[in-house]
């Protein structure tokens, strides 16, 4: 529960939890009462609530021309091959779709592709990539997932199902977030609404842990991508600091898992109300924890291979 004081809300007692510069650590797997946390079940940010929308804009705003930038350096072009992982929305597909032409085929899937559509110039199909085996193994010249692995249990089986559709000589693109990394909403920590905007971003963190999220998943990328057999191994790091869709996308984030940090103790209506306020008043300089995105290339037959493909 969250102690008052005249009118803000300064401090959280969470007393018990690991700290780190003072604040809750949620990557220590416990709870705000100092117990072992036991992972909720399903994904936090799920995309069947009308947030999941907002979010897919912004999303798209803030790292689309990141993502499109590493594709076109690796080489994606007409008649390329591409499946696009846990897609959520359309912007990227899409953008696949127009690189490759008529002649390249874009396959996007979604354990939920509600938010796809019929696909314009791209095929829609459901599939889950930590249980089921990868569609049209060795056939794809490009295979992206971004803010996707994060949350998946087993994501040693995800690496290993989108490396086996890659062909020899296809590259694997997977972005992810290090919220470990830099885990403040505010960086600017310079008053009342800068404090509770840390304090809820924690608050989200650790929601996050209990759903088995690795907060400090994206720093593990490039290792993640050898030991899943893939070479030239590279990783560079995108982080977003302030602007008009780092705060709408805080608003829909924190709309989306309102009920949750309720139902969990980690915060109270009033203080969830007095952030959006803020957020709507443009008081606050909004940011995003490091992007991290790294590729590896599956070798070709005559290559050593890495010891996943071997």
């Amino acid at each position: 529960m969250l102690e008052r004081g005249s009118g803000e809300v300064d401090n959280a007692v969470v007393t018990s939890s690991p700290r780190v510069g003072g604040r809750p650590d949620p990557t220590s797997g416990t709870t705000a009462s100092g117990e072992e946390s036991a992972p909720a079940r399903g994904y936090l940010l799920d995309n069947a609530r009308a947030e999941a929308g907002e979010r897919f804009v912004r999303l798209a705003e803030l790292f689309d021309g990141v993502t499109r930038g590493h594709v076109d350096r690796l080489g994606v072009g007409a008649g390329s091959r591409c499946w696009e992982v846990g897609a959520g929305g359309r912007s990227v597909p899409e953008a696949l779709a127009a690189a490759v032409g008529p002649t390249g085929y874009v396959l996007a899937t979604d354990i939920d592709p509600a938010w796809l559509g019929a696909g314009d110039g791209y095929e829609v199909r459901r599939h889950d990539v930590a249980a089921d085996p990868p569609p049209e193994p060795g056939t794809f010249d490009l295979v992206h997932a971004r803010l996707v692995l994060v949350h998946v249990p087993d994501r040693a089986r995800a690496l290993a199902t989108m490396a086996a559709a890659l062909r020899p000589g296809g590259w694997l693109l997977v972005e992810d977030a290090d919220t470990a990394l830099q885990p403040l909403a505010c960086l600017d920590d310079s008053g009342p609404a800068q404090r509770r905007a840390n304090r809820l971003r924690d608050a989200v963190r650790e929601l996050l842990a209990r759903r088995g999220a690795d907060l400090r998943f994206g720093r593990t990328l490039p290792r993640a991508l050898r030991e899943a057999g893939l070479v030239d191994v590279a990783a560079a790091g995108c982080f977003p600091v302030g602007g008009p869709a780092c705060d709408r996308l805080e608003a829909a984030t924190i709309r989306h898992v309102r009920g949750e940090l309720l139902a969990a103790g980690l915060t109270d209506d009033a203080e969830i109300d007095a952030h959006l306020a803020a957020i709507d008043a443009g008081l606050l300089d909004l940011t995003l924890a490091p992007l991290i995105s790294a590729w590896g290339r599956r070798p070709a037959p005559t290559e050593r291979p890495g010891p996943q493909l071997r």
